[in-house]
């Protein structure tokens, strides 16, 4: 059994228990939002819910169909209503542990105990944010974290229909332009169903990397069409005025290993499936020396949560050049 060891020690830190500084430069521990910035708590971008098991399982709808012409005393057609595609995903869990030594946690001076716990939230709303954004919308081409109950990618060109066999293509290409954006308007809106019925979706929101979203804010927020000589009003700013506009760090980033990544615009609306699924949200202990075989305190916090796109139904990546 391997004993605790480094952490917050006098020999590690000696400034902290040893010497006398003015000041150590610490994190806050919350981290402030940056300017649209998307992080897994937005409630447009990630359905969130609690649940109560270690694994989550879901299926598709077929959905009920269309309604029918029926002439009077003409026998009703019955019809099926099925479910299929079932997937399970397991909830992972996220520590960290930081030992603090008695001695060190007895002659601290600068009150690097407490701050280290600050250290510790900040980076665990990080990680949240980073792993969320990039196993679902940053994977959304490539399936390497998650596929969907059919088999493919969230985004892909032959989403097969549960409802009638039949597919659907929700992988628009082409450079961020005002006309490319509003074919992926338009295909998003237009977009059928799993039982092959056009339902006519608003695009609630569009997502993309920090690298690309001044681009995309240009082209939806202003008031003219962008990237034109022209006066023509811009249909982005006077009709979907109040599309939720979001970009993310994390997205065009080391971690994010998309096909891609740079050029990508995430198009949702209300009715996507992007969720995640929370355990445990948070939970902070101080454990004390006695229960330690080097008489160490630690510091350990523990959340339990997975983020990963259910099905395709609402969603439409625009992957650009």
């Amino acid at each position: 059994m391997n004993l605790i060891q480094g952490g917050f020690t006098t020999v590690l830190s000696a400034d902290a228990c040893q010497t006398e500084i003015d000041e150590a430069l610490f994190e806050r521990l919350e981290k402030s939002p940056l300017r649209g910035e998307v992080s897994v708590d937005n409630p447009l971008f990630f359905k969130t819910s609690s649940i109560s098991t270690i694994a989550y399982k879901f299926d598709e709808s077929s959905n009920v169909g269309a309604f029918l012409e029926t002439s009077e005393q003409e026998e009703l057609k019955t019809e099926n209503v099925f479910l299929g595609n079932q997937k399970t995903v397991r909830v992972a869990k996220w520590a960290k542990s930081i030992p603090v030594s008695v001695e060190a946690f007895k002659t601290d001076q600068i009150e690097m105990r407490s701050n280290t716990g600050s250290q510790i939230g900040k980076r665990m709303r990080i990680t949240k944010d980073r792993v969320g954004m990039v196993r679902s919308y940053g994977d959304a081409a490539n399936g390497t974290y998650f596929t969907l109950g059919n088999g493919q990618n969230l985004a892909s060109n032959s989403q097969t229909r549960l409802g009638d066999g039949g597919t659907t293509d929700n992988l628009d290409t082409g450079a961020l332009t005002p006309d490319t954006l509003w074919t992926a308007f338009v295909d998003l809106r237009t977009q059928a169903g799993q039982d092959g019925e056009r339902i006519g979706r608003d695009v609630a929101g569009a997502l993309t990397c920090t690298t690309q979203y001044k681009h995309l804010k240009e082209i939806l927020n202003s008031q003219l069409i962008a990237d034109g000589g022209e006066n023509n009003l811009n249909i982005f700013e006077t009709d979907f005025g109040n599309l939720s506009i979001g970009q993310s760090v994390f997205l065009n980033s080391a971690w994010d290993g998309g096909t891609y990544k740079s050029t990508a615009v995430h198009l949702v609306s209300e009715d996507h499936h992007v969720y995640r699924k929370v355990l445990s949200d948070v939970e902070n202990f101080l454990i004390e020396p006695q229960y330690s075989r080097t008489h160490s305190w630690e510091y350990r916090s523990v959340y339990l949560e997975v983020t990963f796109p259910a099905t395709w139904e609402g969603y439409l990546m625009m992957a650009g050049a």
